[in-house]
C-alpha cells in the first residue's frame, strides 16, 4: 500500500479495533524477542565494563538498547587497534534503531486494530503531536514486524555466542579487553 492510500485510510478512520491471532502472534513475537535482546545487550555491556551482571544492572538495567551500544562504542574507543570492533557496534547500533520502531510504537503506543483494506497493516495511536491539534496514528505493516523479529532473534544469537565465548577464556585485565574488542568484530 502506498503512503498516500495509507494516510487516506488513516484520516478515514477505516479500521477495525478486532485484532487477528497472525496480527497477535507478530506482534507477541517481536515483544519478546526485543525483550531477550535487551538483556543481551545488557550482559555483553556488563561485561565489557568487567562488572558482575547483579552490579550492572543497577547502572544499565533502566537504559535503552541504543543508549547500551552507544556505551559498549565509548568503552571499546578507548582501546587501541579496535577499529573493527567500533565500525561493527555503529553499524549494529543504526540496525537496532531502524527495527526498534516498530517494537517502540507495540510498546508504546495504543493498538487501535487493523486496516480494512489491508488487514497486513496494524493501526497505532501514538502519543505525539501531528499538526495543530492532532495526535499521530500510523501503521505497521506484519512483515516489518516480522523482519524486526528475525533480526532482533539473530543479534541476541550472536551477542548470546560472544559472552559464551568470551566467557570461556581467561584473559589478563590489560588484554582482555582489546582482544574482547577483537573478537566482536571478528565476526
Amino acid at each position: 500500500m502506498d503512503e498516500r492510500t495509507l494516510n487516506h485510510e488513516l484520516e478515514a478512520g477505516n479500521y477495525t479495533p478486532a485484532l487477528k491471532p497472525f496480527h497477535r502472534e507478530a506482534m507477541l513475537d517481536l515483544v519478546l524477542a526485543w525483550g531477550t535482546l535487551d538483556g543481551a545487550l545488557a550482559m555483553l555491556l556488563a561485561h565489557l565494563m568487567r562488572v558482575p551482571y547483579h552490579e550492572a544492572a543497577d547502572n544499565i538495567g533502566k537504559q535503552s538498547g541504543s543508549g547500551k551500544l552507544a556505551e559498549m562504542i565509548r568503552l571499546i574507543k578507548q582501546l587501541d587497534s579496535a577499529e573493527k570492533a567500533i565500525k561493527f557496534l555503529k553499524k549494529h547500533k543504526r540496525l537496532y534503531e531502524r527495527h526498534s520502531k516498530p517494537r517502540n510504537k507495540i510498546a508504546h503506543g495504543h493498538c487501535a486494530g487493523y486496516l480494512l483494506a489491508d488487514d497486513n497493516y496494524v493501526v497505532f495511536a501514538i502519543f505525539e503531536r501531528t499538526g495543530q491539534e492532532g495526535l499521530a496514528v500510523d501503521a505497521v505493516p506484519v512483515e516489518e514486524m516480522e523482519r524486526a523479529t528475525k533480526w532482533g532473534e539473530a543479534f541476541t544469537t550472536f551477542i548470546v555466542n560472544m559472552l559464551n565465548r568470551l566467557d570461556g577464556e581467561e584473559v589478563s585485565n590489560d588484554s582482555g579487553a582489546s582482544q574482547q574488542s577483537e573478537q566482536l568484530a571478528s565476526k
